[in-house]
């Protein structure tokens, strides 16, 4: 498996369990196909990152490595076909280069008689006039109607896959009453839908569905795309996001890729296969038991020793925390000379940093505060109130209506929100302990 990694579990219908390796025996009702989502062939990444011209290149190049690894992957494995569940392309306008790149995979696959199955999602839309390279015979696309496909398996089992392709960027219809299971029990029922659960946040809109609509479907697996995180919606029937093939922003960390599925009409066995050459993570390092700048150093690179080099890495520093460091860290010099030395010194060809944050806070005694009668107290209780009742963002309300700040706050997770508060607070509590000095 070289530098990939797998994680399996196997569903039996009423429950799921973690396991090591578990293997189904291949024979007759099983069928074995490789489900991936979001592609986004052409997309660049979103970073600040000062990169060299070879980790620059290895980046725009690394969606098309990670799709080359899931073909390969589909082929050692002896897949009976592989479903893609949209925005296979970033853009409208299709690349020659992105098509091209998608036709030679494809052919792999067809050497091999596997069938490759796609919808085209909100990025990539079926408008028409934007296929400029003819796919080869074995790749199925659907139409912008929810319609169905038949496929006999070389082992002989009927598998039935159903979808459609967005007619327009902004589909906000919900398309699931469309999809009408064909009456064949012995069959397969593989649905494709690129979309979101109504009412969840941070994507658009696009296609929205609720689980009890796609449950009392009945299909066997539903292969989701849009959603860029790697999710289990529902154990039975299988609901499954695989996430995106490879992450582009500081949002989409850890490891991407593609599933492998075994289905039988009793059990399903999803095993995740990593592919993404470039991953981007988090790093965080608390200043709470540090004592000088030589500590930080030796933790952080603690920390980016147990980074495999097996990979290209984008990490996202946060230093926060009480603690002694906090009024270094305040200098912008020190902060400055701090990056750099942590970039170039520690860093390498194989890492980089795309941006460290600062959230650190001089050592305050909150507890003692929190039942004492005074402003500082008032202020602790405040914050412990916000986070508690989810008051902030009611207090914040009027700038999400604010045209330009909205759409940044509106990406904001609840994490981030948190960080607002806990820095709001230490500001707050620091200006008041200088004052007091100040006055005494």
């Amino acid at each position: 498996m070289g530098r990939f990694f797998c994680y399996d579990f196997v569903i039996l219908r009423t429950s799921i369990r973690l396991c090591g390796i578990i293997l189904i025996e291949r024979g007759m009702n099983m069928i074995r196909f490789i489900h991936c989502a979001d592609l986004h062939l052409g997309r660049t990444f979103q970073t600040s990152a000062d990169m060299s011209e070879a980790f620059i290149h290895q980046a725009v190049q690394s969606s098309y490595r990670s799709f080359e690894a899931i073909i390969q992957e589909a082929i050692s494995r002896n897949v009976d076909f592989v479903v893609i569940s949209g925005d296979v392309y970033d853009q409208k306008k299709r690349s020659v280069r992105a098509q091209w790149f998608v036709k030679k995979q494809a052919e792999k696959l067809l050497n091999h008689h596997i069938p490759l199955f796609i919808i085209h999602g909100n990025h990539d839309p079926e408008v028409g006039g934007h296929d400029l390279i003819d796919m080869p015979e074995n790749v199925h696309i659907f139409p912008t109607e929810v319609t169905h496909k038949e496929l006999k398996t070389l082992q002989g089992e009927k598998v039935i896959l159903y979808g459609f392709s967005y007619p327009q960027s902004a589909y906000t219809e919900n398309p699931v009453p469309a999809y009408h299971k064909v009456k064949d029990e012995l069959a397969f029922h593989i649905a494709l839908l690129h979309g979101q659960e109504k009412g969840q946040v941070g994507h658009d809109p696009y296609a929205p569905f609720t689980l009890s609509s796609l449950e009392e479907k009945e299909f066997d697996y539903w292969a989701l795309g849009h959603i860029h995180k790697r999710q289990l919606l529902k154990e039975n029937p299988p609901i499954v996001y695989p996430g995106n093939i490879q992450g582009c922003h500081r949002k989409e960390t850890g490891g991407k890729g593609a599933y492998f599925v075994e289905l039988t009409h009793s059990e399903v066995r999803l095993q995740f296969i990593e592919t993404a050459p470039v991953r981007w993570e988090q790093v965080s390092i608390s200043i709470s038991e540090l004592h000088t700048i030589d500590e930080l150093l030796d933790e952080y690179h603690e920390q980016i020793e147990m980074m495999s080099p097996s990979y290209n890495w984008i990490v996202m520093l946060t230093i926060k925390g009480q603690g002694i460091l906090h009024e270094k860290l305040a200098d912008k010099k020190v902060l400055d000379e701090l990056f750099h030395l942590m970039e170039e010194d520690i860093g390498g060809e194989h890492l980089w940093i795309d941006r460290m944050e600062i959230h650190t806070q001089p050592e305050l005694d909150r507890d003692a505060w929190r039942i004492q009668d005074h402003l500082l107290g008032d202020v602790v209780r405040l914050r412990d109130e916000l986070e508690a009742d989810g008051m902030l963002k009611e207090v914040v309300s009027p700038l999400f209506e604010h045209r330009k700040i909205r759409k940044y706050i509106n990406e904001m997770d609840e994490e981030e929100w948190k960080q607002v508060i806990e820095s709001a607070e230490g500001m707050i509590l620091t200006s008041l302990l200088d004052e007091g000095r100040d006055e005494g």
